[in-house]
């Protein structure tokens, strides 16, 4: 999936339930059929993920697992 890097947040916080939550939020964007612009989304990448040096604006290729999760991110533009 090709998609537009448009944020970040960094996360590090205790969920209700007590489990410790550590990790980012990378906010993206993307040509979608049907959707007049680009649709937008937001990706969950646990603590210890491979990220790539990149900033808001450069062009991303990410692979996902079966299950829907990021497997692999890499910058390919911007």
């Amino acid at each position: 999936m090709r998609a537009r890097l448009l944020g970040t947040r960094e996360l590090n916080f205790q969920s209700g339930d007590g489990i410790m939550v550590k990790g980012f939020q990378w906010y993206i964007s993307f040509p979608e059929e049907n959707v007049v612009g680009e649709m937008t989304d937001k990706l969950f990448l646990r603590d210890g993920f491979k990220l790539p040096t990149c900033k808001p604006g450069d062009m991303l290729d990410i692979t996902f697992n079966r299950k829907g999760k990021p497997e692999t991110i890499t910058v390919i533009g911007k």
